[in-house]
């Protein structure tokens, strides 16, 4: 089995390759934002088309973590690129059996386009104001993100509309949402591979359903509530990105990938509870590959997550944009494993990283501090201990 991280800029864009007996078997996970196709994902799949015949490279399934532009941009292009060799009844260079996607309308319980009606179209799906869903006094954060996530919903649908077009299969064998039912993970098979998902929660998605279920009866009913709609908005924020972020364990023979998307790091955790793969005060689970959750951002992660989990390679799948992989993740993993024994993989290098975290700052008004924002400093104390190894660029990592 081998695993790669291609340079996707501050998003993730990860090939998996499963040897099989007659042909390999392709997982591509999340495609980047844009300009990510053109420089590092259509590069990369050309290779595999190299020295074999004219038929197109078969990728067994795409699964897209969740809507953010900074995972669906790329898969939205490849999709395009297919779109177009039908349209000219070309041979298309690449052939996708299963699109592996939760839309925000599967999560709500709609049919899709059955947001956007209610939401009056989906144009007004980047603006709350348009759409009835009024910003959060006083609170920035959550409205960007809130806002985000419902402008990300246009890129889904057309996703899921894209897909229908190419007839690619979506979420096999029922086209239900991907999500962990009970203590039996849901599993999917690709060769000789397997991919069970533990997240996100059926709790948390029944609770989501019910919170779009009450606005939308306001909304059709006419009522003006600036309460419930604030309340929307704020459950959008804390909830959606772990609600549609697919966590998958994937196993080939001895070897396993823990896959988080940008799921919380106690969203990952209670899945692996539940699931019955790791308890509170017991051993450690372990993988060969770690997916850091949401670029390694120390925003999802504490130290109790680098403590229950523990893998011989972690992967941070940034450039530095937004702080992403955050200097307080990797001093989190380095406490929890003062020992060492594990290999660090950054897609970029660390002083690369730095300064286009000091940059996206300077646009912003605010100041880089060397002493809590870089991690440079942290990459070279684990190079002068001698305990940890460290990886900087384009991730390729082969499991037996």
């Amino acid at each position: 089995m081998k695993f790669e991280a291609l340079q996707a800029r501050y998003g993730d864009c990860l090939l998996l390759t499963f040897e099989g007996t007659d042909r390999p078997y392709r997982l591509l996970v999340d495609g980047g934002p844009g300009r990510v196709f053109d420089t590092s994902l259509s590069r990369r799949l050309e290779r595999e088309r190299q020295g074999q015949s004219s038929e197109p490279v078969t990728i067994d399934a795409v699964m897209v973590s969740h809507i953010d532009e900074d995972h669906i941009l790329g898969i939205l292009d490849l999709f395009a690129v297919l779109q177009e060799a039908e349209q000219r009844r070309s041979p298309p260079p690449y052939k996708v059996r299963w699109l592996l996607h939760n839309s925000f309308d599967a999560m709500a319980g709609e049919g899709e386009g059955g947001t956007a009606r209610t939401l009056g179209g989906e144009t007004v799906l980047a603006s709350f104001g348009a759409s009835g869903i009024m910003p959060l006094p006083g609170n920035k954060t959550a409205n960007e993100t809130a806002m985000k996530v419902l402008a990300s919903y246009p890129q889904g649908s057309r996703l899921s509309t894209m897909a229908a077009a190419l007839h690619i299969s979506r979420n096999p064998p029922d086209q239900q949402v991907l999500m962990l039912k009970g203590s039996q993970p849901r599993t999917l098979r690709i060769g000789e591979a397997k991919l069970r998902i533990l997240g996100p929660l059926e709790r948390e998605v029944t609770k989501l359903r019910s919170e779009w279920s009450k606005w939308r009866a306001k909304k059709q009913r006419n009522e003006a509530d600036a309460e419930a709609a604030k309340a929307l908005a704020a459950y959008l924020d804390t909830s959606v990105p772990n609600l549609s972020s697919i966590v998958a364990l994937i196993e080939s023979g001895p070897s396993r990938i823990l896959l988080t998307g940008d799921a919380r790091g106690d969203k990952v955790l209670a899945g692996l509870e539940q699931a019955g793969m790791q308890k509170r005060g017991g051993d450690p689970l372990k993988v060969d590959i770690l997916k850091l959750p949401h670029h390694g951002s120390s925003r999802n992660v504490d130290l109790d997550f680098f403590e229950r989990i523990h893998a011989n390679h972690y992967v941070a799948s940034g450039d530095g944009t937004y702080g992403n992989p955050d200097r307080g993740t990797l001093d989190m993993l380095r406490k929890a494993r003062p020992q060492g024994g594990y290999t660090i993989h950054l897609t970029y290098p660390a002083e690369q990283c730095d300064a286009t975290f000091a940059d996206w700052l300077r646009m912003r008004g605010r100041s880089f501090d060397p002493a809590s924002d870089s991690i440079a400093p942290v990459i070279q104390a684990w190079r002068s201990e001698g305990l940890v190894n460290v990886s900087e660029g384009p991730v390729e990592i082969r499991l037996q």
